[in-house]
């Protein structure tokens, strides 16, 4: 018995029609840094109705189709877009990220993307728009470091360094030897990417007063971040054991490194 026939055939037609919806996921907006690179990551679904469908065609526009930004087919991309747009990941695996490289001020979208089934069905994906916020100057890095050292001990300071294109991270350099490496750091689907640059060096009494810097360099543009090694004026001095070792302590000043020195 059925109190009211409208209402079940309208949940029935709901569910029906959720079964068979068209999702794309996708940030609302993303960030890149100009000349640089930009990643839209986009995955989609679709309703296979239980078959397995092996040929694709991607395509992103920008604007309300004006600009075909990427295409399955080069030949159909925009020539302002051509040779800079690239999908990074597998349509077959429901992956439609797009790739911007050489980004300028004027790619700021916003972007759709559409998909084409052989034997399903094409449809776009208008109301999953993306826009583009280009930066025209990279981000300072961060520079930090141990601010308790002792002369001959090793430590390890870390820079920072903002980006927005995994594939073609920028220069970064210390004006200190030592060992590096670098760690990408997960951060929210739009936002820049954040990598940290490790240097591991021995500090020595000549280090006292000079500058710890890294710089980050964007196609031609580079920033630059730096801590002071300076120790404190005030050094209480203790004598231990047969009077043959000394030791001396400074306390950490704001913004500064300080060093320890260990005599022997």
């Amino acid at each position: 018995y059925i109190s009211n026939p409208r209402r079940f055939i309208y949940r029935a037609h709901l569910k029906f029609s959720v079964t068979l919806t068209k999702v794309a996921e996708m940030p609302k907006s993303v960030v890149g840094l100009s000349g640089s690179c930009v990643v839209i990551p986009c995955t989609f679904s679709y309703p296979a109705k239980g078959k397995t469908y092996t040929e694709f065609t991607g395509i992103w526009y920008k604007g309300y189709y004006e600009f075909t930004v990427y295409h399955t087919d080069t030949s159909k991309i925009s020539d302002t877009f051509k040779g800079r747009s690239s999908l990074t990941g597998d349509l077959r695996q429901n992956d439609c990220s797009l790739k911007i490289s050489s980004l300028s001020s004027s790619d700021t979208g916003p972007f759709i993307f559409r998909i084409e089934i052989k034997d399903l069905d094409k449809f776009s994906f208008g109301q999953n728009k993306t826009s583009v916020t280009v930066k025209e100057t990279p981000e300072i890095p961060i520079v930090s470091v141990e601010e308790e050292m002792t002369s001959g001990k090793p430590v390890t300071a870390t820079c920072a360094v903002s980006h927005s294109c995994p594939s073609d991270l920028p220069r970064v350099t210390w004006n200190h030897d030592g060992t590096h490496s670098s760690l990408s750091q997960p951060q929210n689907p739009g936002q820049l990417k954040l990598t940290s640059y490790t240097l591991t060096f021995t500090p020595s009494r000549e280090d006292h007063n000079k500058h710890l810097s890294c710089s980050a360099e964007f196609e031609g543009k580079t920033v630059t971040d730096y801590r002071t090694l300076k120790p404190l004026q005030s050094i209480s001095r203790m004598m231990h054991g047969n009077g043959n070792k000394i030791y001396e302590s400074k306390k950490s000043m704001h913004r500064q490194i300080q060093i320890k020195p260990c005599g022997s």
